[in-house]
């Protein structure tokens, strides 16, 4: 609104003083509106950037937080593993120090080759005792017999070796006397 459209309009100087105070007062009241409009705008660009740089901050992390659960994933996992196939080797060793034992209580003369013949993935290990061993036991004592020390053998005594010295411990030769009283009579001669 200018003066000059209120003189058209047949308006007197006083009524277009006060009509432009008025609309001083309305432009100044919009313009402080306006300014603070634009510093809210301002306010909420810089917050929008600040929000988006720290969500790809976020991003960024929960990326390596998904690398990082997928790590502690993958090393669970094969902390699992390793766990059961620990377990898995105590069985098995346990299983097998128990045939070990029952062979040396059967007699057998080579456990190692004995412990060969025998098929353990048959053999169960319930409560300390082995299953499906007596009966694999039994047919190798029978259709194997030399692989096992007979009763009556076990039995014998083992006769005591004698220990001979080696040489001449008497120091005596064939003729009579000793060695040096022989060099002595013939040095005396």
């Amino acid at each position: 609104m200018k003066r000059e459209q209120l003189k058209e309009l047949g308006l007197n100087d006083e009524h277009i003083d006060k009509i432009m105070s008025l609309h001083g007062q309305t432009v100044t009241d919009l313009n402080t509106r306006l300014n603070a409009a634009e510093n809210e705008r301002d306010s909420v660009k810089e917050q929008l950037e600040t929000n988006q740089t720290q969500l790809e901050k976020l991003k960024e992390s929960a990326t390596d937080n998904e690398e990082l659960t997928n790590q502690l994933n993958d090393l669970q996992n094969k902390m699992k593993e390793s766990e059961t196939q620990a377990q898995e080797k105590l069985v098995q060793q346990e299983k097998d120090f128990a045939i070990k034992l029952a062979l040396k209580e059967a007699n057998a003369l080579d456990e190692e080759i004995v412990l060969g013949q025998i098929d353990k993935d048959t053999v169960k290990v319930v409560d300390g005792k082995l299953q499906g061993f007596s009966e694999q036991l039994e047919s190798l004592k029978e259709n194997k017999a030399f692989l096992f020390q007979k009763a009556e053998e076990k039995e014998k005594p083992n006769p005591t070796p004698a220990i001979v010295a080696g040489g001449n411990p008497s120091g005596s030769v064939p003729e009579g006397g000793s060695i040096l009283q022989k060099i002595q009579e013939r040095l005396g001669d």
